[in-house]
């Protein structure tokens, strides 16, 4: 449902895309800029969307790319916020010398020692570069952008109840399986129990959908694979929430805070919604 740019790009059609609007639309899960995603694929192929060189090309970019840039060995490192081990640097020649140089230059550089044989590792939201992603950019917009679930930890932003919070292994340590939620913003009673309310409709959607197969899903096993897989992440993570709020304290403040009530740090303002893709809460 999520994963259109993970799917093959051959299969990626017009038709595809609005039926996946429709099928979005009824729920508030979605991940933001949906839509937007969907605009930006069809300006940037000039309108040739069913042209499957244009769709490779923009697909590639919007997965792989430093912003507009398609950097060699840069699009085959992988994300993971935990792991990360490796930034950006941009204009490293700026103020050395004159001319040209200080206007050009791009490194990768890393940021911690690594051993032989040790994977690279950016954050895709967390990295030196993506400041304005931190507060909004979280597990289910990695996934629509990159066609991937993320592992822990995962950031989660619910707009419609007003819920925020990171999902982390207890302690950071993995081998005790202990998740806890971080809520970033303090929950509300009204919140949890729209969340409550959507994990039964998850329930009830599985419980209807499970047993089909992919085939007479109309879409290809990868993608069919790829969005139970975002289901089971999307139900732990509300799960946890609705779980852990029972012992932290419930207020209702959130609801009186003005449409960046999301932002954990004041980097970001409402008027920004636009170019971030957090719109104002529709259901107040």
């Amino acid at each position: 449902m999520f994963s259109m740019f993970a799917r093959c790009p051959q299969e990626l059609t017009t038709e595809y895309l609005t039926h996946s609007t429709e099928l979005l639309s009824f729920t508030n899960l979605k991940a933001h800029g949906l839509n937007e995603v969907l605009s930006e694929l069809a300006e940037t192929c000039y309108g040739q969307v069913e042209d499957s060189l244009y769709r490779h090309a923009a697909m590639l970019v919007k997965s792989r790319a430093d912003y507009q840039f398609m950097v060699p060995f840069y699009d085959m490192m992988n994300h993971h916020n935990k792991l990360v081990n490796v930034a950006h640097r941009y204009y490293p020649y700026s103020g050395v010398g004159s001319g040209p140089i200080e206007q050009t230059g791009y490194e990768i550089i890393t940021t911690k020692a690594i051993k032989a044989s040790e994977q690279l590792y950016l954050s895709y939201n967390h990295g030196n570069i993506c400041i304005e992603y931190a507060d909004w950019f979280g597990t289910p917009e990695i996934f629509l952008h990159y066609g991937f679930v993320e592992p822990l930890p995962q950031r989660w932003l619910f707009d419609f109840a007003r819920v925020k919070f990171d999902l982390v292994h207890k302690d950071g340590n993995e081998s005790t399986g202990e998740i806890v939620v971080n809520f970033l913003v303090p929950p509300s009673e009204r919140g949890i129990a729209l969340l409550h309310a959507e994990l039964a409709r998850l329930e009830s959607y599985s419980t209807m959908h499970r047993q089909m197969d992919y085939e007479s899903a109309g879409i290809s096993s990868s993608e069919w694979q790829s969005m139970w897989q975002y289901y089971n992440a999307l139900h732990a993570a509300l799960s946890y929430a609705v779980q852990q709020s029972n012992s932290v304290q419930l207020t209702e403040d959130v609801w009186k805070l003005d449409d960046d009530w999301w932002v954990q740090d004041g980097t970001l303002s409402a008027a920004d919604f636009g170019d971030h893709f957090v719109y104002p809460t529709t259901n107040k």
